[in-house]
């Protein structure tokens, strides 16, 4: 049985013991201690990392009883001097705590339940069961960091079942055999938990919400905590600062010039639609009234030389208004590839351009999909294009 160290001193950062077993080649050996204080791994918290005499630890993991460091060379002797990276240590405790602390307070305000805690790199991610809700996410985060600021120890427990069934957020797994292990943080937190935290709410520093998205009914939610949330806030400020060199602005006003440009855009864009419609209204006559019919279909093809997706765009929208009875199978060349739209008007029920467009995108190697009156995308091979979209009109025809 190795002996958790972490649990009888959350701030110790080095250790010696001794070697149990050591077995391994190729670059990875199990190394099994009597006394360890490096952290395997649990509750969504990664495990510790650092070094046995000098030799990297590249994992850890609990084996029953035994904690198993694993390395990518033996280590000599009886005898080892360990080093945890106690600045990796620290943020993960800090990221830690600062989920109970949301968690409770999530809970304690709304009673939304959060399962599935798991700390990755910067990031603390928790799941809801109610789809996302930004008023009670910046309430928890609110009252989480009011919980910081307050400086409140962290209490490590062994309660009986009893207490645990009356006051814990979550229950353990009814398997469980006590005793079990609470983390209690006086009146905002009481649950079960098996990881490492620092030993006030304090030291945690700030909780910040960084975004939250719709999943399996619920929500996951991402916080980042401590260390973590400073990087990221330092980011966003220099990512703010940017924008107010682009903007020539002040922070505060940012949203305002924002607004102000997508609404030139928007002008822009209609101006230039406008005038790519009249320089290709012609060409959309001339293919309109020259196309025949082809299996009972007027099929137009065309192939547009140094086009892009908006000019095929553009031509599409034309010919459909033009004749909403004739299929275009059309395409845009340039540097960035080929760009196909094969389609009819969505008043034309008897057509399903999909199969057709199936065959050339294929034949093109290519992506892209759509509905039955309008397929798109892109393909490569332009010095078969002619040839696909060959093959594409003998597919509408059959």
């Amino acid at each position: 049985m190795t002996a958790k160290l972490f649990y009888d001193d959350l701030y110790a950062k080095e250790f010696d013991a001794e070697i149990v077993s050591q077995s391994g080649h190729e670059g990875r050996y199990n190394i099994i201690l009597d006394r360890t204080l490096f952290y395997p791994g649990g509750g969504g918290q990664p495990c510790d990392l650092g070094t046995l005499s000098g030799v990297e630890v590249l994992e850890v993991l609990e084996h029953g009883d035994d904690i198993i460091h694993i390395t990518a060379s033996p280590v000599e002797g009886r005898n080892v001097h360990g080093i945890i990276d106690w600045s990796r240590r620290f943020e993960l405790m800090q990221q830690h705590l600062g989920e109970h602390l949301f968690a409770g307070c999530i809970w304690n305000l709304h009673h939304i339940h959060t399962d599935r805690m798991r700390i990755e790199g910067d990031n603390v991610s928790i799941d809801t069961d109610i789809p996302e809700d930004i008023n009670a996410l910046l309430e928890a985060e609110a009252a989480a960091n009011e919980a910081v600021w307050q400086n409140i120890p962290v209490e490590v427990i062994y309660p009986d079942m009893n207490e645990i069934r009356e006051h814990a957020r979550k229950l353990p797994p009814e398997n469980t055999i006590p005793p079990v292990r609470i983390v209690k943080v006086e009146g905002v937190d009481y649950v079960p938990c098996c990881g490492l935290h620092v030993s006030s709410t304090g030291q945690v520093g700030l909780v910040k919400v960084t975004s939250c998205e719709n999943h399996k009914g619920g929500s996951r939610i991402y916080l980042r905590c401590g260390r973590a949330a400073y990087r990221w806030l330092a980011s966003v400020y220099g990512e703010v600062r940017k924008a107010e060199a682009e903007l020539v602005c002040g922070y505060d006003s940012i949203n305002e010039k924002i607004a102000i440009l997508k609404s030139q855009i928007r002008d822009l864009k209609a101006q230039n639609d406008a005038t790519v419609s009249r320089f290709l209204k012609p060409l959309a006559d001339s293919l309109v009234s020259e196309a025949e019919l082809q299996g009972g279909r007027k099929i137009i093809r065309h192939i547009m030389t140094q086009s892009g997706q908006d000019d095929v765009k553009h031509l599409f929208r034309l010919i459909t208004e033009y004749d909403p009875e004739a299929v275009a199978l059309l395409a845009g060349v340039n540097d960035a590839g080929i760009f196909l739209t094969f389609g009819t008007s969505r008043g034309n029920k008897g057509v399903d351009v999909r199969p057709a467009f199936r065959k050339a995108i294929e034949l093109l190697g290519g992506k892209g999909g759509g509905s039955p009156f309008c397929a798109q995308g892109w393909g490569k091979n332009a010095e078969i294009l002619s040839e696909a979209i060959d093959e594409a009109v003998k597919t509408l025809q059959a």
